[in-house]
């Protein structure tokens, strides 16, 4: 896989990647590991939403596209207020189809980000993996969705309905292919978006990251010796 690297980084600091990254790692681990979401719904999708934004402003300087970001952001943070009120027009709360639409575009907008990047520096490398840990955060909130639309679309092992924590975990178990089965999906619609996520956790890791882990590599042993001679000679046989 190839990949073109078009337009340098002029006037942006080299660990904008980096800091999206340690940004997105901090969140996954609070709202898995103590269920921040579950006592403060309210502080936790903001904090969301301000990370989501960093980085869609990191990824990209095209004001449509910051604009977009912005946009999204307020609809998803005024959707989720009215979800909590309990406004629900079409069966669910219209937040968790505003949220899992503004993470998706984050996704996407960072990936281009790096896609775009003129070198595959070790913070365009932190940047693929921030992409890789938003795309996750974007499965779980389809299948957020898809449980508000159906619910008791997933088992858990001690039975108790499944929250945003419980499908992040899932989410992350699914993307690493690793299938603890302590959460486990019961129904058609969240099994296929399981299946994907599966896919798409493979390609990225083996093509997407090995292409850019490749190239990284290329460019830290530098450019290779002229043809017939040898590194720093004038290129004639002894």
């Amino acid at each position: 896989m190839g990949f073109a690297f078009e337009r340098p980084d002029i006037g942006r600091p080299r660990a904008r990647f980096m800091t999206v990254l340690g940004l997105l790692i901090l969140l996954v681990v609070v709202e898995v590991g103590f269920g921040l979401r579950r006592t403060s719904p309210v502080l936790t999708g903001l904090w969301s939403s301000i990370i989501l934004v960093v980085a869609i402003v990191t990824a990209t300087e095209d004001r449509r596209s910051r604009r977009t970001g912005l946009t999204l952001a307020a609809l998803a943070i005024l959707s989720n207020g009215a979800s909590l009120a309990g406004y629900s027009p079409w069966g669910f709360p219209p937040g968790s189809a505003l949220s899992a639409v503004f993470a998706a575009y984050a996704t996407w907008r960072l990936f281009m980000g790096v896609v775009r990047s003129r070198r595959v520096t070790g913070d365009v490398l932190a940047g693929a993996l921030a992409a890789y840990i938003l795309a996750g955060m974007s499965f779980a909130l389809i299948y957020h969705l898809i449980d508000d639309r159906w619910p008791g679309s997933f088992a858990t092992s001690g039975g108790q309905p499944t929250e945003i924590p419980d499908l992040l975990y899932f989410s992350f178990v699914t993307l690493l292919t690793i299938g603890f089965g302590d959460v486990v999906p019961v129904t058609g619609p969240v099994r296929a978006v399981t299946l994907l996520e599966g896919l798409f956790g493979v390609v990225y890791t083996t093509v997407v990251m090995a292409a850019l882990v490749a190239a990284y590599l290329r460019q830290q042993a530098g450019p290779p010796p002229p043809a017939g001679g040898r590194p720093g000679g004038d290129g004639t046989a002894e």
